[in-house]
């Protein structure tokens, strides 16, 4: 005999079952445009475009791993629908950069940028350089593009030759770089840094995109009630989900 949580479980699983992937209708409008792509096994994940001005899903793509053409299936299915894009807010993803930088304003998420740099060096660095170079990102999302351009431009100068030192490696007989990791932080910074201050120019773009964050957390905690699921399920349930909070409805709160 079944068991009542049992009975109750495949209950869940026929209603799921049931579920279509309807195509949902937007209401043309302008927003600002949050896109991240959060996963929920090693090769299934889904890229979300959340209209951050309003909190609304606007679009999404399920993915095996992240590259560009997710995104620019998104953006056309955006521009097609009437969304009037007024910029947007990432987390990274150079490609992403490159294809739309002249196009739209781009704000580089500074906690993202952050979050990057400190993979590299450490929550707790040992060189004194990576200990600097933490000191100055800490306060990044208060401070103004100027002064951070100044404090990253004098410790550029500081411990340019440092960054240059190199080590011979005896297994492979070649010189490589001593600090490679302190290195990569920097060019990260160096890449993304003309997009992390997008936001003093254009004020109705957030410099984060905390709130897509929250709402993927939110997201990945109702699918963590369902463990278990088939993968077929798993997205049937992400699809409806992400429909549901897609309608908007004007003079909403």
């Amino acid at each position: 005999m079944l068991k009542k949580e049992e009975i109750a479980y495949k209950d869940i699983e026929k209603a799921i079952d049931s579920l279509e992937f309807k195509s949902i209708t937007l209401i043309p409008r302008a927003c600002v445009v949050g896109i991240d792509t959060t996963y929920f096994s090693k090769r299934f994940g889904v890229t979300i475009f959340r209209d951050v001005t309003n909190g609304k899903t606007l679009y999404w793509n399920f993915v095996v791993k992240e590259n560009i053409n997710p995104y620019v299936r998104g953006i056309e299915y955006l521009e097609r629908s009437g969304i009037t894009i007024l910029g947007f807010v990432v987390d990274g993803f150079w490609g992403f950069f490159v294809r739309y930088g002249n196009k739209y304003p781009i704000q580089m998420c500074q906690k993202h940028m952050k979050d990057i740099v400190r993979r590299y060096i450490t929550n707790k660095p040992k060189l004194q350089a990576s200990k600097e170079l933490k000191e100055i990102l800490k306060p990044l999302i208060n401070l103004s593009k100027a002064t951070f351009n100044n404090k990253f431009d004098n410790w550029l100068d500081k411990w340019r030759e440092f960054l240059k030192e190199k080590t011979y490696n005896e297994e492979n007989h070649k010189w490589v770089y001593t600090h490679d990791k302190l290195r990569k932080a920097v060019g990260s910074l160096i890449r993304y840094r003309h997009y992390l201050f997008t936001y003093e120019k254009n004020n109705w773009i957030p410099n984060t995109n905390n709130s897509i964050e929250g709402f993927n957390s939110s997201l990945k905690g109702f699918i963590g009630l369902h463990r278990g699921l088939r993968g077929d399920r798993k997205a049937k349930l992400i699809h409806e989900y992400l429909r549901m909070d897609s309608k908007f409805n004007w003079g909403e709160k």
